[in-house]
């Protein structure tokens, strides 16, 4: 397997970032959300990489990516402090995505692992995410210590209503 590199990401990072953001929505969410929205993901480009321009140089989030040798970034995630009012001390994980290519290769929890590292230095102790209640990744929280102790949520993604769960980490020392 090809060498892979964890670490903090750069603004040179942006396009790569936005090209696995947008396809890995796309292995993703086949399913989860209508076509027609997953389809038009990569027409969104533009606004894909304007935004990770951005959030690699925003020094109030974390952002790292999983760089492979042959194929460039292969995964990322990213996050700051909760935004839940409740959950402020807390580590939040906004979004982590991995090429379908990759998974099942330990390269979601060394981001994992990564990012909540991050926080410890940052001073925090305890993170979450919220996930979609069908998304598969769920069995990956879960084996990697995330526990669902019920707190849900109602958003909309692509018109289309759709549960989310909330994923806990009490302690992030992975």
């Amino acid at each position: 397997m090809d060498n892979i590199t964890i670490r903090r990401a750069v603004l040179d990072d942006a396009a790569e970032i936005a090209n696995v953001h947008i396809s890995s929505w796309r292995e993703a969410y086949k399913g989860l959300l209508p076509d027609e929205f997953l389809d038009d993901r990569p027409l969104s480009f533009k606004n894909r990489y304007d935004l990770w321009k951005k959030v690699t140089v925003n020094t109030s989030q974390v952002t790292i990516v999983a760089e492979c040798s042959t194929n460039g970034v292969i995964g990322f995630i990213n996050g700051t402090k909760g935004r839940d009012t409740d959950l402020h001390d807390f580590a939040e994980v906004w979004c982590i995505y991995l090429l379908k290519k990759y998974h099942g290769k330990k390269v979601g929890f060394n981001l994992l692992k990564a990012f909540f590292d991050a926080h410890i230095d940052l001073g925090f102790k305890k993170g979450y995410l919220w996930v979609l209640a069908d998304n598969p990744t769920i069995s990956f929280y879960e084996k990697v210590g995330g526990i669902h102790k019920g707190r849900t949520k109602e958003d909309e993604i692509g018109e289309q209503k759709v549960l989310e769960l909330c994923y806990i980490w009490n302690n992030i020392l992975l």
